[in-house]
């Protein structure tokens, strides 16, 4: 052999073996990647489950209707002296926090909207009146990851109606007809209902 031939052959080596590594080292980020991904979406999925999360829903679902009916607290709002241990906010920010996660693709959107794109619908549906309230003074930047994330879900849920997420090629589960269920009694038998003799 040559000593031109074996330099070629080392060089095309050298090539293959960087060649590999490199494929092996992308291969390698992406898994990394996607374990980051489902680490933050677990987290994220972990806090928008938690009981405070739901009590903060529910409260502001409830609450803000009327505080907004006060033009006192709504000037508060806008000038930015309310109490800020409020239900709608601590709401609002959660949402907009997640937002950001999924705009910059830390956590997977589908996989978020697959099971929370009706939940952020109807969160914003209750933020909306502050949002409102707040833009003209402050601009769109309010929240702006919140309605990122409300306007994706909404494509998403528009998505749904034109079919579903659900796997075609799996079948369906036979649910019946709703049925009253019968009432329990307090030590856990069903109560039988007793004829008027």
């Amino acid at each position: 052999m040559s000593l031109e031939l074996l330099n070629a052959m080392a060089s095309v080596g050298t090539f293959l073996v960087i060649g590999a590594t490199a494929i092996a080292a992308v291969i390698q980020l992406r898994h990394m990647r996607a374990s980051n991904q489902l680490e933050g979406l677990l987290s994220v999925l972990a806090r928008v489950e938690d009981s405070n999360f739901n009590r903060w829903v529910t409260a502001a679902q409830r609450q803000l209707p009327q505080l907004l009916a006060d033009p006192d607290y709504r000037q508060s709002i806008i000038d930015g002296t309310f109490d800020r241990d409020v239900a709608w906010l601590n709401l609002a920010n959660s949402y907009d926090w997640v937002g950001s996660l999924v705009k910059n693709r830390l956590i997977p959107m589908d996989a978020f909207l697959d099971v929370y794109a009706y939940r952020v619908i109807q969160a914003w549906k209750v933020i909306e009146p502050v949002a409102a309230l707040l833009r003209p003074h402050t601009g769109d930047s309010i929240w702006e990851n919140f309605e990122y994330l409300y306007v994706k879900a909404q494509d998403f849920d528009k998505t749904l109606r034109n079919g579903s997420s659900y796997p075609k090629h799996v079948r369906r589960a036979d649910i019946p007809p709703f049925a009253v269920p019968p009432p329990v009694a307090h030590n856990g038998s069903v109560e039988r209902e007793t004829a008027d003799a």
